[in-house]
């Protein structure tokens, strides 16, 4: 009897162990996490946070009005990847459009080919999603909008103008600002989210054609494209959404209430949960993983184009413990160890965009360039191709492909869409001709016997490529340089590093 009630114990006991076990590996992260947020970015722990602070500092300096916060998530990096790479064959976590430029390591190999959503879409690959996790990866002025603080700290109803200009939203924005201030959210987030949902021209969940409106797609899920709608008007039907307004200002409402008063205040955070609202990855906004980056995008050609971009910005950037040493790779990507030096950094001039095509005979889109966005140049054509020049070139975000240079053979009015950074005097409306852009004669030696080498930005002793890539990184925004580095890289003396000493190294690489 007595040994019988022994054993009862020990099962007892052994049942208690496994369940516990099974609880904690099923929710591993349902224990405190200790979260906090800090403007302290002097106190960043550079060996924790490798690459953080530095970079924070080189955006500071180069838009002092801006802010930054850091989120310590106490979150394990590899944790945080592991609970994202989720739901394969069922409700992937992370999705990426099979399009040029996003397929083979972009696409997850547990799922490969299989299609999700409206058909388009693919499972996530790991990589994918450490190089779209990384804040590091998007700590440059062209991607740090997607860190934004969404909180509203008053706008302007004509910068809402310019940017619902041309879509579906024009006409509506004093409604959208007024629903914004009462939701204290920043209106300009709300009209690239809306952008970013129906594009444009709106979708049939905004054209009114059912007599219900559903603009931020609440509630709008499946597998196919009727599903997707079908599901999203259901939802409008029971919220009695039976005009754009109403659906406008209840899905601000929504998502006021259900993300940004909970602490998912940023976009990032809204396609990343790794806050402790409902628990670490779970109430994600979309399963796009391009989501944050892109509405960013939208913001931040928004605030450039109404001389916006220098005023005052609030950012939050998500920290984790065990961060690998260096940015996650892109996709299909590693570290290049021979550097390309016959590239050229180019600005973008245009009044808005620039299509970066697949191929020169090939008009599909891989990607976009902005206005003054700095790109660079890694093929320059020598011979036109359907009336222009078609350079190949590459965006901070690693995106790929070829953009016009110039304007086409059959327009009467001649512009340089890529304008060579070391020949920014010419405003990017030179004459017609398409000889090579020239380059500064090199400027004289400041000081007669330099105890330096000229350009050795890494002090290695030697001028070599990879300086030029450091100086090249300095300039767009992405490392910084401690007062010696920038003493040799400075080439021609003139007390800053700029586009000229960077044209002075690549030449002197090339003789």
């Amino acid at each position: 009897m007595e040994k019988g009630k022994k054993m009862m114990n020990i099962i007892l006991l052994l049942t208690v162990i496994v369940y516990s076990l099974i609880v904690f590996t099923i929710n591993p992260v349902s224990f405190a996490i200790n979260q906090s947020i800090s403007t302290d970015i002097n106190g960043i722990n550079d060996s924790a946070y490798p690459g953080i602070k530095e970079r924070i500092q080189v955006l500071k300096n180069k838009y002092p009005n801006w802010n930054f916060k850091i989120l310590y998530t106490d979150l394990d990096w590899n944790d945080v990847i592991r609970n994202e790479y989720q739901g394969h064959g069922s409700s992937p976590k992370n999705l990426v459009q099979k399009k040029a430029n996003y397929e083979g390591a972009w696409i997850c190999p547990i799922c490969g080919d299989r299609p999700y959503d409206n058909g388009s879409w693919r499972c996530a690959s790991e990589q994918a999603i450490r190089y779209m996790m990384d804040p590091r990866n998007s700590l440059n002025a062209s991607d740090i909008f997607q860190f934004e603080e969404l909180t509203n700290n008053g706008c302007d109803i004509n910068i809402v103008r310019t940017m619902t200009s041309g879509t579906f939203l024009a006409g509506h924005e004093q409604g959208i600002v007024d629903a914004a201030n009462n939701n204290g959210v920043n209106p300009y987030y709300i009209v690239a989210r809306l952008i970013q949902e129906q594009g444009r021209s709106g979708s049939a969940l905004t054209s009114g054609a059912t007599g219900y409106y559903n603009a931020f797609n609440i509630g709008a899920s499946g597998n196919t494209s009727s599903e997707i709608i079908a599901n999203g008007l259901a939802y409008a039907q029971r919220k009695g959404w039976t005009t754009l307004e109403k659906s406008i200002d209840g899905g601000i409402s929504f998502v006021a209430n259900q993300y940004i008063k909970q602490g998912q205040n940023t976009l990032y955070l809204q396609k990343f949960n790794v806050t402790t609202y409902n628990g670490p990855y779970t109430h994600q906004y979309q399963q796009n993983i391009m989501a944050a980056q892109s509405e960013g995008t939208t913001l931040r050609n928004t605030y450039i184009n109404t001389n916006s971009l220098n005023s005052s910005h609030t950012f939050i950037i998500p920290v984790y413990r065990n961060m690998p040493s260096a940015p996650c790779n892109r996709p299909g990507e590693g570290q290049d160890p021979n550097p390309d030096v016959t590239s050229d950094l180019v600005r973008v001039n245009v009044d808005s965009s620039l299509k970066i095509r697949k191929d020169p005979n090939d008009s599909t889109a891989v990607g976009w360039l902005w206005k003054d966005e700095i790109a660079t140049r890694l093929e320059k054509a020598t011979t036109k191709i359907n009336g222009t020049y078609w350079d190949k070139v590459k965006k901070a975000d690693g995106t790929i492909g070829y953009a016009a240079r110039e304007t086409f053979d059959y327009e009467s009015s001649y512009k340089l869409y890529l304008v060579p950074i070391g020949d920014e005097s010419s405003g990017g409306n030179q004459g017609g001709n398409n000889e090579p852009e020239p380059t500064p004669d090199p400027a004289p030696d400041p000081t007669p016997e330099p105890t330096y080498v000229n350009g050795d930005a890494n002090g290695d002793g030697k001028l070599s490529a990879s300086d030029y890539v450091i100086v090249k990184n300095y300039i767009m925004g992405a490392t910084s340089l401690d007062e010696n580095a920038q003493k040799r890289a400075d080439m021609n003396g003139d007390g800053k590093i700029t586009a000229s000493d960077y044209v002075l190294i690549k030449n002197k690489l090339m003789q």
